[in-house]
Formats: C-alpha cells, sequence, structure tokens
C-alpha cells in the first residue's frame, strides 16, 4: 500500500464510498478534528463492554497472529491518526458507537454518518489493517458488532435523536433539507412523529404522489433514488472476459456478484448500471419492470473492505465501488420480465459500509408491478446495481443531472434494426 502520506490518504478520502456518497464531511481534516474529540470521550467510558464488541475483543486476544495485526495497524498509522492508545481504546471507541444513533448536522463538515468508518478506514490503509479486516474470524466477530448496533437501531431507545430540537432529525432545518413532507410520517402530532426506532425513521416510505412511476411499458424505471455511477457493457461472467469496473488492476465478474448462481450464465455480456442513493434519501427500492420474481437471496459479505480508486480523485460519476459490489453483504433479486424486449433483469443491492443490513420483501414466484416495493436498506451506505441481459436490447439513457427517483425511466426496450 505504501507510505501513508498526506497526498495519498487526501486522494483516498476524496475517492471514498462515505465521502462520495454525503455520509462523511468533503474535507478529512474535519473528520480527523472529530475522530480526535470522539476518541477522547470513549477513553473515559466506564461502562462494561457491549457483548458484540466483548466478543471481537476475545476474538483478537485468542489468536496470536490476529493480535499482531490489530497491534500493527495501529503502530503504522502515521503520528497525527494516532488517536487509540492500544487495542482496549479501540473497541471503546467501537462500543462508543453501537450503543448511540445518528445525530443530524446542518452543516456537511460536522456531518459524521459513517463512524465506524470514519474509525477503522486510516487502520484499513496500513498493510497489516488491510490483512485483518480479511481475516475470516476478525472479520465476522466485527460484522457481528454491526448486527448488534442494527439491533440498537431497529430498538425503540434509539429515538432519542428523532426530536424536533437540537440536533434531532424532526428539526425544521432537517424537514426541509431533508424533504421530510415527501414522506409518509406515522403520526406527526406523537413523540418521536411516531416513528418506532430510528431505522424506522431511515427506512421511512415515501407517499406514492411523490413518485409517479413511467408508464411506457417498454421503459425500465430506477430501483431507488440515486445517483448515477456508471454503465459498463459486455461485462464477463469469469476471469479471463470482460470484468467490467476494473479497480486497481481488479474487477468483479458476474459469477462472484451472482454468488455463482446458475443464472449468471444468462447474462454474460451484460450490460451493469451502478446508483448510489443519497445518505439521508429514501432507501426501498422497487421493482424495475412488471415481472415474475424468479429468485431472491441475501450474501453476507465483508465489512470495511478495502477497495478504492487509483490515480487522482475523481467525480462521483466516475468513481467505480466495484469491488465492494462482489465483496460486501448484497441481495440478488431475478426478475423475468412480461416484455419480451426487456427479458431477465437482476437487481442487486449492497450494503457498503456500517450497518450493511439488506432486507428483501419479495418472494420467489411472486408476480410484481413496476414501482412494487421489493427491499430496503437499514442504517448504512448502500449502492443498487442493476443488470441486463446482451440480448435484451435495453438502452441504459442517463438523464441531464445523472440523478434519479424511484419511477423515472433509466433504461428502454427498443426494436432491433
Amino acid at each position: 500500500m505504501g507510505d501513508l502520506t498526506e497526498a495519498v490518504m487526501d486522494a483516498r478520502y476524496r475517492n471514498s464510498f462515505g465521502r462520495i456518497a454525503g455520509y462523511l464531511p468533503e474535507n478529512r481534516q474535519a473528520v480527523e478534528a472529530w475522530l480526535t474529540g470522539f476518541a477522547g470521550q470513549a477513553l473515559e467510558r466506564k461502562e462494561e463492554l457491549s457483548s458484540s464488541v466483548a466478543a471481537l475483543k476475545q476474538v483478537i486476544k485468542a489468536d496470536g497472529s490476529i493480535q499482531m495485526l490489530v497491534d500493527g495497524m495501529l503502530e503504522k498509522l502515521p503520528r497525527q491518526l494516532r488517536f487509540f492508545e492500544g487495542i482496549d481504546h479501540l473497541l471503546k471507541c467501537v462500543d462508543q458507537v453501537i450503543t448511540t444513533a445518528p445525530e443530524y448536522h446542518p452543516d456537511p463538515n460536522e456531518r459524521i454518518l459513517f463512524p465506524l468508518s470514519a474509525l477503522f478506514a486510516p487502520l484499513s490503509l496500513t498493510p497489516p489493517g488491510a490483512a485483518v479486516l480479511r481475516m475470516p474470524a476478525f472479520n465476522t466477530a466485527l460484522r457481528n458488532v454491526l448486527k448488534a448496533w442494527c439491533v440498537f437501531l431497529d430498538s425503540a431507545q434509539s429515538r432519542y435523536v428523532l426530536t424536533e430540537t437540537g440536533n434531532g432529525w424532526l428539526a425544521a432545518q432537517s424537514v426541509e433539507q431533508n424533504k421530510l413532507d415527501q414522506y409518509v410520517i406515522p403520526d406527526r402530532t406523537a413523540e418521536h412523529w411516531g416513528f418506532a426506532s430510528f431505522n424506522d425513521f431511515f427506512h421511512r416510505k415515501v407517499k406514492p404522489e411523490a413518485r409517479p412511476i413511467a408508464t411506457d411499458p417498454n421503459a425500465v424505471i430506477a430501483s431507488g433514488d440515486a445517483a448515477y455511477v456508471r454503465v459498463d457493457q459486455n461485462v464477463g461472467k469469469s476471469a479471463g472476459k470482460s470484468a467490467g469496473f476494473p479497480l486497481k488492476g481488479q474487477g468483479y465478474t458476474l459469477a462472484e456478484m451472482f454468488n455463482h448462481h446458475a443464472y449468471a450464465d444468462q447474462f454474460i455480456g451484460a450490460s451493469v448500471v451502478q446508483l448510489v442513493p443519497p445518505a439521508m434519501g429514501y432507501h426501498r427500492w422497487h421493482s424495475p419492470v412488471d415481472g415474475v420474481v424468479r429468485h431472491v437471496e441475501t450474501i453476507p459479505g465483508q465489512v470495511f473492505s478495502v477497495a478504492e480508486s487509483s490515480g487522482p480523485a475523481l467525480a462521483a460519476q466516475d468513481v467505480s465501488f466495484s469491488a465492494e459490489v462482489a465483496a460486501n453483504t448484497r441481495g440478488l433479486i431475478f426478475i423475468e420480465s412480461t416484455a419480451p424486449r426487456i427479458g431477465m433483469v437482476a437487481l442487486v443491492p449492497v450494503g457498503m459500509s456500517e450497518v450493511s443490513s439488506v432486507t428483501i420483501t419479495a418472494n420467489q414466484g411472486q408476480e410484481v408491478k413496476k414501482g412494487d416495493e421489493i427491499g430496503y436498506f437499514s442504517y448504512g451506505g448502500s449502492d443498487i446495481v442493476m443488470v441486463f441481459q446482451k440480448q435484451s436490447n435495453v438502452t441504459v439513457l442517463p438523464n441531464a443531472d445523472k440523478h434519479y427517483r424511484v419511477g423515472e425511466q433509466i433504461a428502454l426496450a427498443h426494436l432491433t434494426s
């Protein structure tokens, strides 16, 4: 990975998913300032570690190679990034995160919506950090920590940030900034507006009239509110063929993305569209076509996997998170369209960071209409990938500002010439 110079760290940060998607500030120094204060607060914690964090500690202490790598990643940090006084301090920081809910901040430079990413991003750039994050025992224990955080964010305890005052998500400025009037509010007169938990607020439903559905029978709609990142053509099934989304000399394959499902053979030479939902926008996904759900599954993956673009900083539309698409927790939904020219469409919702929770609500064999809800993300960063068969005659038509809402046409099936 080379030395962690200021230039290297700035480039990695500018190309990071958290910054691009709006979960972290534009300026890396703002994250470091937050880390300084946060690490100091965590050091003062007197509470016992949560069970999941205690289990992570046991994994570290029980395996000499893991402990050596964790010690190494702390020692290899540049002096200005040494926020942690050792493993126990790092674990206190993790425990502090998973027992709290994200607060609203109107100033983007104070918006740390990926606190665990802020903790682990610099650590993952060290050779020992990259190595330990790939070790199954460590990654599994860390995934269990994220599951425990998801349980907290699903609980009524997490509603303390759903208020109309201070840094509450229901404050007037947040209502305007996050366009909450477009969403279904359980009971605006009730405490916390009737939301059962922070996650209940995070994956809130949108009012149908706010997301009209394109009526052209040959139109494919955007599955979620999202920024268009890129489309790649002729994506191959396996290594040695066009793999699409190359990243630092690597690229995912359809076999990897589809978890080696048999349907991968039907998508050789596919077109792949990548979309990134906004940080605190709409986080449910919908069927892009009329059809029948042929297969659904949720694929567990790594957390905090290291994958970033090489070279100079990229604009949002040029950034690829392809390695995470094949490595992170993701859903897999195959829908056979009733429009013959569209054919089979694959939808891959990816949990990119933090909790990485993917919930599929559609069932195999279910008939769906274009715009029907088929799943949602719980708190954390996310990515939506749409895959079209080569023979489908579908042309992707990015709109002018490269941002979509559910129901807007993103592609069109056409007659062959």
